[in-house]
């Protein structure tokens, strides 16, 4: 955290009572993945115009889920990732020796994502290591997870903590859970939870401990999480 005591960042750095989004799509997860998608990007990113773009266009049939994460995205590239990224539809291409697709890909290239684009909601798989990794949930719940990953880290305010798994269920008992099963990356397993206008993110990098962040894009909804940690990082 800041050096400076809140009382004083928030008299020289007024903290507006701003709307934020709410946490409605939850209900649909369940059932419409893409709905859910749809509802939280578009209130996550209100604040970013979207630039008239010409579309892309991509090389071969793809996934309904990924199709609509592309018509969510138009015109506002930041959606399509920060941290990591969902490839642009015309730079979606096959593997060379197998009916694969990379469609995804971690910043710094420790893997790369990818579907059989035939199936309408295909299993996600992790190229990178020793051996290719099978994500937990398929491509909609991959999609909303990987969201939720970029709302996180590149929200203008967030705080982070390295936590025990004590003071983690002790963190989130306001929050809630999303339903889903955990994410395999960043750390395994990478859960989420949410409230209005706020994304907490929690990967597990076993020895090197619990890594929880936390994000927003308005920071009057991180204030009630102040005094909630020791925060390594926090301007919220």
């Amino acid at each position: 955290m800041s050096g400076f005591p809140p009382e004083l960042l928030d008299a020289v750095r007024p903290t507006p009572a701003l709307p934020v989004p709410g946490i409605g799509w939850l209900d649909d997860v369940p059932q419409d993945l893409t709905r859910a998608l749809r509802s939280f990007l578009t209130a996550w990113y209100a604040d970013v115009p979207v630039v008239p773009a010409a579309p892309h266009r991509a090389a071969m049939k793809l996934p309904p889920a990924l199709l609509a994460f592309h018509d969510i995205a138009a015109g506002r590239e930041e959606i399509l990732g920060r941290q990591d990224f969902i490839e642009p539809l015309d730079r979606i291409e096959y593997l060379d020796d197998e009916p694969l697709v990379v469609f995804a890909a971690e910043n710094q290239g420790v893997w790369v994502a990818l579907i059989d684009p035939t199936d309408d909601d295909p299993v996600v798989w992790y190229d990178g290591g020793p051996q290719r990794l099978r994500e937990r949930e398929r491509l909609g719940g991959f999609l909303l997870q990987f969201a939720l990953n970029e709302a996180v880290n590149t929200s203008p305010f967030g705080g982070f903590a390295t936590v025990t798994p004590e003071s983690l269920d002790r963190f989130v008992e306001d929050l809630v859970p999303v339903p889903l099963q955990p994410m395999r990356v960043p750390g395994d397993p990478t859960r989420h939870w949410v409230a209005p206008g706020l994304v907490a993110m929690a990967a597990d990098y076993g020895e090197s401990g619990i890594w929880l962040s936390v994000g927003s894009r308005q920071r009057s909804a991180l204030r009630p999480l102040r005094s909630r940690l020791d925060w390594e990082h926090f301007n919220g």
